[in-house]
């Protein structure tokens, strides 16, 4: 593999536009994902943080994409619509708003009726229901994965989950490696 900007590992959403990119600095896809890690970092210390009043709303998913690329990509924070968007898994463009407003609508009822329900079993559920509204052009799954430890930190007060060791082996260089992957 050449260390292109537009090299991609296995399973990452194609890198083919970087027209959004605010960093003429970032020439490789080394200094992207370590740029992209840096500015995870800061999303994930707002998260630890945990000044929001509820984790289940479109303004918190899309504030939480903000600060995870904020640094580094023009788009962060912005929901995938009809003009400009290319192929994607998740629900048609003009759909994303309402997905994900069902989503966390239909999420937080559950929480609150949940009762004894596993978490993990929620959490999965949870994290799927995300990655399959696949609202934003890039950074879903990343994104998922640190929504989901909003609601396992701030709502269950439990740790947060630790979501892959192929993921860590992968990317040792990463500061927060587990967000850092696609």
């Amino acid at each position: 593999m050449t260390d292109k900007i537009t090299d991609q590992p296995d399973g990452a959403t194609p890198l083919d536009d970087i027209s959004g990119l605010l960093r003429g600095d970032i020439t490789t896809r080394a200094q992207l994902d370590e740029a992209e890690g840096l500015n995870i970092v800061n999303a994930v210390e707002w998260i630890e943080r945990g000044r929001f009043p509820n984790v289940f709303t479109v303004e918190l998913y899309q504030e939480l994409h903000s600060r995870m690329y904020d640094q580094v990509w023009s788009w962060a924070g912005t929901l995938r619509s009809v003009t400009g968007a290319r192929p994607n898994i998740g629900v048609a463009p003009q759909m994303v708003p309402m997905e994900l407003g069902r989503v966390a609508m239909d999420y937080n009822r559950e929480w609150v009726a949940r009762g004894d329900a596993k978490l993990v079993l929620f959490i999965a559920r949870y994290h799927h229901a995300l990655v399959s509204a696949h609202p934003f052009d890039n950074g879903n799954g990343r994104w998922s994965r640190l929504s989901c430890d909003a609601v396992v930190e701030h709502v269950a007060k439990e740790p947060p989950i630790v979501w892959a060791t192929d993921t860590l082996a992968k990317n040792s260089d990463c500061a927060i490696r587990i967000y850092c992957s696609a």
